[in-house]
């Protein structure tokens, strides 16, 4: 009995090392400043000329940088500003973005919405949201098992938490 497990055993292990690439996970995504570089705005999108985008599935209007970055010229400019989860919930209403107010964080839904996952290093469509960074982004909502915790977007892969902690500073989207 033992000689058969352990040659079933060295078996298995002969077989894994023959073939590791089978047990290899490999992340060939290109990378979405590639993917989208050149081509003209999806019609997904409505340019709306002042730095905003109004999205045709959702009705919902984005601001195209990060916030605290400034529309110029047909791209952002600046540095996106970080603000923990409840200063950057104030900073957006306050916000006069675009020559408008009325701005918000986007929920974990909307965000997800915008996730490219045949790209990567942002996980976005770069042409329509050339400034978004392939970081951890706010969303609007908290996380409903841990009061100190609030839902954020990792924008290099497209990959949503529930895990971080309020007081850490992040960078964040605009929407209404």
């Amino acid at each position: 009995m033992i000689k058969t497990i352990f040659k079933t055993t060295t078996i298995a292990l002969a077989t894994m090392a023959i073939s590791p690439s089978s047990f290899a996970v490999v992340d060939k995504a290109p990378n979405c400043n590639d993917v989208f570089d050149g081509m003209p705005l999806s019609s997904q999108y409505i340019d709306n000329g002042n730095g905003t985008l109004t999205d045709r599935r959702t009705n919902l209007t984005w601001y195209r940088c990060s916030a605290g970055q400034i529309w110029s010229n047909g791209s952002c400019k600046g540095r996106p500003i970080v603000r923990n989860f409840n200063d950057a919930q104030e900073w957006a209403q306050q916000a006069e973005v675009a020559d408008t107010t009325g701005w918000r964080l986007p929920e974990i839904d909307e965000m997800v919405e915008l996730v490219v996952k045949d790209c990567r290093s942002p996980s976005i469509d770069t042409n329509a949201f050339p400034g978004i960074e392939a970081e951890n982004y706010w969303s609007s909502e908290d996380n409903f098992w841990i009061s100190a915790m609030a839902w954020s977007l990792f924008w290099f892969k497209g990959e949503y938490y529930s895990r971080q902690g309020k007081v850490f500073e992040l960078r964040f989207m605009l929407v209404k």
